[in-house]
């Protein structure tokens, strides 16, 4: 009986069984890298994403805000809310952007100086190259155009604003961080720019 059930469990002869191959460790380790360098890269293109469409919601709500008459009180208070809004939100695009084009840079850095300038001289598609993106360029001019409205907007509240009201502290903060964004798109437009050789 028990010599009838090992044959029964034992059928193939030991020939014929398969033992699993061991895991390949160098494979593993490099496809994990792999992995993570996409999910970086994903992870930046959707905050990216998502910093460009709060800048697309923030404009619309300051278009309708302008069909209405405010208080010069509000108007600080609403321009300081909206400068903050903003600043988050550009932060957040000049940190994917910057990540992406580190992810670029990093795919070119084995290159030689003559490759590398054949990239920039491409008139072809630059996918891998963030920083000649025309739609990034025209999103950083439309972050900095904001941040000018959001300015006029906070200048035409100070000229009826009582000194003595916290309001005006509102309207300068709102002043304060839409020039700083300004110079943030700025910075980051101008570090974008395609590089130029002169032969």
């Amino acid at each position: 009986m028990i010599v009838g059930a090992i044959n029964a469990i034992t059928k193939a002869p030991l020939t014929q069984r398969t033992v699993p191959a061991p895991p390949q460790s160098g494979d593993d380790s490099s496809d994990a890298l792999s992995r993570l360098g996409n999910l970086t890269e994903a992870a930046a293109h959707s905050r990216k994403a998502l910093a460009e469409e709060r800048l697309k919601q923030l404009r619309e709500q300051m278009s309708q805000l302008m069909l209405f008459d405010m208080t010069p009180g509000a108007l600080a208070s609403q321009s300081a809310q909206f400068a903050k809004e903003l600043k988050a939100a550009a932060e957040d695009f000049a940190g994917a952007f910057e990540a992406l084009a580190a992810i670029a840079n990093a795919d070119t850095a084995g290159m030689s100086l003559a490759q590398q300038a054949y990239l920039d001289l491409d008139d072809g598609p630059q996918a891998t190259m963030p920083v000649h993106n025309e739609a990034d360029m025209e999103t950083m001019a439309s972050f900095a155009s904001t941040a000018r409205q959001i300015d006029s907007m906070a200048e035409r509240a100070s000229g009826r604003l009582d000194p003595r009201d916290g309001a005006v502290t509102r309207m300068a903060e709102a002043r304060s961080i839409a020039s700083a964004i300004v110079g943030l798109m700025t910075s980051l437009s101008k570090a974008s720019a395609p590089r130029a050789f002169y032969w």
